[in-house]
């Protein structure tokens, strides 16, 4: 394998082992794993638990607080989903037109260089 092949890196799965739980207010508990921010789990005046995503989507609203926890191993939140689809179409369209700017690039040099 070249040094221009890589091979793809595997996502990296959150396991209850990986995240690390703080209690930052009394009631309000954040999520990390390797200092990064994965989450959140709120407590509502009623007493239920309401699980956020790293983006503070929420993910929905649980009885304890172990379920809440448990919601950020499970769930892809659909604000999740519809951001990543927006990110690739917006990914996709760039390298579309970046594609398109080299190819006139490359066709317009190939025209000039017997002139040149």
């Amino acid at each position: 394998m070249s040094l221009l092949e890589r091979a793809p890196e595997a996502p990296r799965i959150l396991t209850a082992r990986t995240i690390t739980w703080s209690t930052v207010a009394p009631g309000f508990y954040v999520a990390s794993t390797d200092g990064e921010f994965v989450g959140s789990v709120d407590t509502s005046p009623d007493g239920h638990f309401i699980a956020f995503d790293g983006q503070a989507t929420p993910i929905g609203r649980f009885a304890t607080l172990k379920e809440a926890q448990h919601s950020l191993l499970t769930t892809e939140a659909p604000g999740n989903r519809a951001r990543k689809s927006r990110a690739r179409r917006h990914l996709r369209m760039t390298a579309t037109a970046s594609g398109a700017v080299a190819g006139a690039l490359a066709l317009t040099a190939g025209a000039l260089a017997p002139f040149i």
